[in-house]
């Protein structure tokens, strides 16, 4: 993240690939930095899984009226953000937030949920933003300034 971006506005992000038996579309997963060492210590040692970073940068809500990337539409990767909760074993709800490719939005949200179901979580809403791209090559990262 750029010193011009703050929590506020960006969300630093891992954006990496699974290895498997996909389609290039569904190995690619989005991932918060801040919880990306868990999640692919879990993919590998629990689910044999192994995990290779594409690029680290960061998300950003989809809201034209109050950022400008200054990037291109094509450069801008369509990533949606799930929010939702869920009942713990302790009575207090667990809220979660997962991030997809807005290609795959709807079988990722399927497969999610399918995951919970002897103990359902309510969905409290999705969010359309980007995967804001970092360096490519020597280009330096941009920041994203406000309007």
């Amino acid at each position: 993240m750029t010193p011009a971006m703050s929590a506020s506005t960006g969300v630093p992000m891992v954006r990496c690939r699974l290895d498997g038996p996909f389609e290039t579309a569904d190995a690619v997963r989005y991932v918060p930095l801040a919880e990306f060492e868990l999640w692919k210590y879990l993919m590998e040692t629990r689910h044999g899984r192994q995990v290779s970073v594409d690029e680290v940068s960061f998300w950003v809500a989809e809201d034209s009226g109050t950022w400008n990337s200054g990037y291109s539409a094509e450069e801008l990767q369509p990533v949606v953000r799930l929010r939702l909760e869920r009942a713990s074993p302790y009575g207090v709800p667990v809220p979660m937030e997962r991030y997809f490719p807005a290609e795959t939005y709807p079988q990722a949200q399927e497969a999610l949920l399918s995951h919970f179901e002897e103990a359902p979580c309510r969905v409290l809403g999705a969010t359309p933003g980007y995967f804001v791209p970092g360096r490519t090559g020597q280009r330096p990262l941009r920041a994203v300034r406000l309007a």
